[in-house]
């Protein structure tokens, strides 16, 4: 009598590791510098003073990353989806500065009133 390999523990093992292999691959493609991004700027968001006082600037850092997720998800071109991802990163940073700036030169304005 033949051994049935269907019931063989080593094969049905690589076989359900082949098919998680495959499920994973047939999902959404992840790209690690477009998450960092989005999570630094849903981050950006939450901050209050940082909305209040560099509004504008985290605007510009939205629509790079929009822009970033629009070639991701259209084009496939990860190259420019990750430089879109960093520049919305910058972006983010220069809006923190800003808000840092203003907050700085609202308590400077508090403790000199004269001026």
């Amino acid at each position: 009598m033949k051994p049935n390999i269907w019931l063989d523990p080593r094969f049905l093992g690589a076989a359900l590791l082949s098919m998680t292999i495959l499920s994973l691959g047939c999902g959404a493609v992840r790209n690690p510098a477009l998450e960092r991004a989005r999570d630094d700027y849903d981050r950006a968001r939450q901050d209050r003073e940082l909305v209040r006082r560099a509004g504008a600037a985290l605007d510009r850092a939205r629509l790079t990353l929009e822009q970033a997720e629009r070639v991701w998800t259209t084009e496939k071109d990860i190259v420019e989806a990750e430089h879109l991802a960093y520049v919305a990163e910058k972006r983010i940073e220069i809006a923190r500065a800003i808000a840092r700036r203003r907050i700085a030169a609202d308590e400077i304005q508090q403790l000199n009133p004269r001026e």
